[in-house]
């Protein structure tokens, strides 16, 4: 969900700067769209890095409450 958000926001981004072509300085077009794509990946990465955290954090907490197993 998190990548496909993140994908989302890339499309309307261009989209937005397709439907408004003869209003834009493309002098200054690129830095913005290369920063914004740069913090969108930035938000991304720190996002999934959280989701991974997460998860093996909980598997830690459920082998930790998992009845142990006398061989």
């Amino acid at each position: 969900m998190m990548v496909e958000e993140s994908r989302l926001l890339q499309v309307s981004i261009f989209h937005t700067i397709k439907n408004n072509m003869q209003k834009v300085d493309f002098s200054l077009l690129l830095d913005s769209v290369m920063a914004i794509a740069d913090e969108v990946d930035s938000q991304l990465r720190q996002q999934v890095a959280s989701y991974v955290s997460e998860l093996k954090a909980d598997a830690v907490r459920i082998r930790a409450l998992a009845p142990r197993q006398i061989h």
